[in-house]
């Protein structure tokens, strides 16, 4: 049947607009495919530029140790993170050079490896004989010296990190704790007793101002000759550490020219000061013992 021309236009204007909508769809899926092609180009490049970093999750204080557990890992781009961004495997050696805040995205140079070894000798020991600073903390670290009546100043064990006991949550202030070698016990063991012999002199504690940059002090002091032949033959003590205290001791002259010369002088009053030392070290032990027990509310 021949199709009036009226119907023939109106099919015209159909398969105009169909084709026209197919046009224009067709349009619509290109550009929208450019333009998802282009954020995905987009978001790879920023993928490329995006980098693993880890972020100080609590305040690190400078020579404390810095473990995975102190740390969050994240992502941020090249632009925003240090050039030298951690690189290195943390060990249980390392430390923080410089206080560290919260959020800090940690590079290389903000660590290193400590040369405090952990030895099977090593214990902890809990002294309160010393003088200790108004504003010492646990974590910080603190040369012991030992100030004689003579005025003479001696460095008996360097770079020692600190605990300050704690009762009912409140730190005491007669004891601190520190971890000791079985040598660096029996040094210090020696010159407690020559300071109470010794009753002008007195120890006290001077603390590192960035210990994660400052290196240790060498210790002056020298022990008496009973204690160096102890250490020599101590079991428990390492050939390369009595090796160490040996050059060093033989290179030193405190003891004839300066700690002899004043502990002499006591001689006659050398037993009494002792033990008034010793009785004072124990009495201020039990009470700080008893005042532990006491808060734990069984006593």
């Amino acid at each position: 049947m021949a199709m009036n021309p009226m119907q023939r236009k109106a099919n015209n204007y159909l398969l105009m607009g169909i084709l026209g909508t197919l046009l224009v769809t067709g349009l619509v899926i290109v550009f929208l495919f450019i333009q998802l092609n282009t954020l995905q180009q987009e978001q790879k490049k920023q993928e490329a530029s995006m980098k693993k970093v880890y972020v100080v999750a609590d305040d690190i204080k400078s020579g404390e140790v810095v473990t995975y557990d102190k740390l969050i890992q994240t992502s941020a781009s090249n632009a925003a993170i240090p050039t030298d961004v951690l690189s290195i495997e943390l060990t249980d050696k390392t430390i923080a050079k410089i206080d560290l805040k919260a959020g800090t995205i940690l590079a290389d140079n903000m660590v290193q490896e400590s040369d405090n070894m952990t030895t099977s000798d090593l214990r902890k020991q809990e002294y309160n004989m010393i003088m200790v600073p108004s504003q010492i903390q646990s974590g910080d670290y603190v040369d012991i010296r030992l100030r004689l009546s003579n005025g003479v100043d001696y460095i008996v064990v360097s770079k020692k990190q600190v605990t300050i006991p704690t009762i009912e949550g409140v730190d005491t202030g007669a004891s601190i704790i520190m971890n000791m070698t079985e040598a660096e016990t029996m040094v210090m063991s020696n010159a407690i007793i020559e300071a109470y012999i010794d009753q002008g002199s007195y120890f006290y504690c001077t603390t590192y101002v960035e210990p994660g940059l400052q290196t240790s002090s060498i210790a002056t002091y020298e022990p008496s000759r009973a204690v160096q032949i102890e250490l020599n033959a101590n079991p428990n003590i390492a050939q390369e550490a009595k090796n160490v205290l040996f050059a060093r001791y033989n290179q030193n002259t405190t003891r004839e020219d300066s700690i002899n010369s004043v502990l002499t002088q006591y001689a006659q009053d050398t037993v009494d000061n002792i033990e008034a030392g010793v009785q004072e070290e124990i009495t201020k032990a039990q009470e700080a013992r008893q005042a532990y027990l006491e808060s734990l509310g069984g006593y």
